[in-house]
Parts: C-alpha cells; structure tokens; sequence
C-alpha cells in the first residue's frame, strides 16, 4: 500500500506523476495541493476519486488514462481552468452533468470506455478542439454535436455506429476526422463542408461508394479507405489536389482507378490486397510519388513508364504474378527499397546489377 501525505500548507508543487503504479485510492489529503496544475495517474487501479480533488482548483491537466474508473464524481466541474482531462481506458458508462461546467476544456479523451450514448453536455464545451470517443458501444450522434465548432480533431473510430448527422458538416474547423471501424454504409453530403480537413480516415466501414461532396475537401491531404467494398472512385476525386497520401488496401478494385494519376500531389498510393492486373502507363503522372505498395495483386507486367517516377523510394510488388521488369528500372535512381517477393522471377535484369554498383 502507497501512503501519501500533502499537509503542509506551505508544499507548492505544481506537477505531480504517478503512472504505472498500483494505486487503488487517493489520500484525502491530496486536496491540500491547491496550486497543482498537472497530476498525472496514468495505468493505476484506481477505481474512485476522492472528493477533496474539488479543492485542485488550478488543476489544468488531469490524466487518468488506464484506471478502473467506474464513475467520476460532480465535483469534477469545478475544475474550470481544466484544459486537458484523460479518461482513456476506463470503465465509465456515464459522465456527471457538471462537466458541462469545464469551460476551458480543449481535450477530452474518453477512449475506450463503456459509453453507449453521446452524453449532451459535452456539446456545452465550447473551447473544445480534440475530442475522443474511439472504441464505446456508441450507436448514434445527435444533432447537437455541430454545436462544436472549435473541433479540429474528432476519432470516433471502432464504435457502432450506423449514421452520422448532417450537422457534422457544421464543424468547419475540424482537420482531423476518424471514423475507421464503424458500422457506416454511407457518409452524409453534408461532409463536404469540411473544407479544413486534412486528414479523412474511412478504413474498415464497408463503403461500397463515396459521397460526391467528398470531392469538395480541398484541404484534404490524407484519405483512407482501407478494407472498403470500392470497386472504383468517382472521376471527381481529380478535384483533391493536395492529397499526399491515398490508401485503398483490401477493396475490390480490379483495375487501376484512372482518376488516381491526376493526383499530382501523391506521395504515398498503397493499393494492396486488390485485384489489379495491369497498370496505366499514365502512371508516369504521379511525380511525387515516394511509396508505392502494390501487394498481393495479379500483376503479370509493369509498364515502361513507371521507370519515370523520379521520387520513388520504395516499391513493394510481392504476391504478384511478376516474371519479367522493365530493363530501365535502373532509371528508377531515388529507389531505395524493391520487394519482389512471392513472385515468378528466374531471373532479374542486368541493369538491377548495374545499379547496385
């Protein structure tokens, strides 16, 4: 058993951390500390808070991450100066309505819990700008979560959710956007609205299409759609000319998108587990491109035109039907990395030769 004693009045300690410990409770004691503003009690055992934590009044960030917290007590609203609160991997089923009351509140991790419904008042945090609520049993979000218009990051990836509401097209701010692992069909129109988001995660929804608004995210940098049911992308997504990086591993794509190589901007295309024959030789357009994986497919040829991807650095062909490589491959003069593994090579080029020397 840990003892821990805070009676003096005089103790000015601001930041205290105690994670990965087995602390199953808190001494009363630890609300004499009213000038601490950083307690961290990440991967604990603790089941409750004290009441006198209300007395932490300059309490600015609050890790709790990994605990057995089934509960949280009304007091927690009165941490007004709170901007960071951990809850991560906890137990809790529901939040006191005082936490409507954290004003200040600008990160809400809520991960891995056991909440089943998207709890109102946390619409009331207005200054909130990272929002958390991966792996809970959620099945719905009301309409009232396009009051958050602060929002810059919202992960409400691995929950079970069917819909979303056409009010998240209200959160202009947000750049980052996860929803992987949900038991969404289709994406509201109203996505497109989002015109500051950067990062866009579908991996793992069973998206059989993408909506046409998704094509107005001209910010968009980072789209994946892995483990989907595509068997092609609209003409349209030309459109999103800043994106870098473009994963559509484990789709039902049976030929190469001609739409992709208009994304001159690509950096990283990742298209395995599909079930491409032939590539384009319009290919050559992506001149940005650094990562190119093209695993488990049915390639039986590369075309000439590939060897003109100047920026590639690694290119990952295994589990194809591969004999033969274009001779120019040598050409290929950023490639650091090659994976030819699981193919039906007897031989290699001379020029793979030439190049190691």
């Amino acid at each position: 058993m840990i003892q821990i004693y805070f009676g003096y009045s005089t103790l000015v300690i601001l930041k205290i951390v105690f994670f990965y410990n087995n602390l199953t409770t808190l001494p009363e004691s630890i609300g004499n500390l009213t000038s601490l503003q950083n307690l961290n009690l990440i991967e604990n055992q603790l089941t409750t808070l004290p009441e006198s934590i209300l007395n932490l009044s300059s309490l600015k960030e609050l890790e709790l991450k990994d605990n057995k917290l089934v509960t949280l007590p009304e007091s927690i609203g009165n941490f007004t100066l709170l901007q960071e609160l951990n809850l991560y991997g906890n137990l809790l089923s529901s939040l006191p309505e005082s936490i409507s009351n954290l004003k200040s509140l600008q990160e809400l991790n809520l991960g891995k819990n056991k909440l089943s419904t998207f709890l109102e008042s946390i619409v009331k945090l207005t200054s909130l700008q990272n929002l958390n609520i991966e792996k809970n049993p959620l099945t719905t979000l009301p309409e009232s979560i396009g009051i958050l218009k602060s929002l810059q990051e919202l992960n409400l990836g691995d929950t079970k959710l069917r819909t979303l509401p056409e009010s998240l097209g209200n959160l202009t701010s947000l750049q980052i956007l996860i929803l992987k692992k949900n038991q969404l069909i289709t994406l509201p129109e109203s996505i497109g609205n989002l015109k500051s988001l950067q990062e866009l995660n579908l991996g793992d929804i069973k998206l059989t299409t993408l909506p046409g608004s998704i094509v107005n995210l001209t910010s968009l940098k980072k789209l994946n759609l892995e483990k989907n049911q595509l068997t092609t992308l609209p003409e349209s997504i030309v459109n999103l000319t800043t994106l870098q990086k473009l994963n559509l591993d484990e789709n039902q794509l049976t030929t190469f998108p001609e739409s992709i190589v208009k994304l001159t901007s690509l950096e990283v295309l990742s298209l395995n587990y599909n079930n491409l024959s032939t590539l384009p030789e319009s290919i050559v357009n992506l001149t940005s491109l650094e990562g190119l994986e093209l695993n488990y497919n049915n390639l039986s040829t590369l075309p000439e035109s590939i060897v003109n991807l100047i920026s590639l650095e690694g290119l990952e062909l295994n589990y194809n039907n591969l004999s033969t490589l274009p001779e120019s491959i040598i050409n290929l003069t950023s490639l650091k990395g090659l994976d030819l593994s699981y193919n039906n090579f007897s031989t290699l080029p001379e020029s793979i030769g030439n190049r190691a020397t």
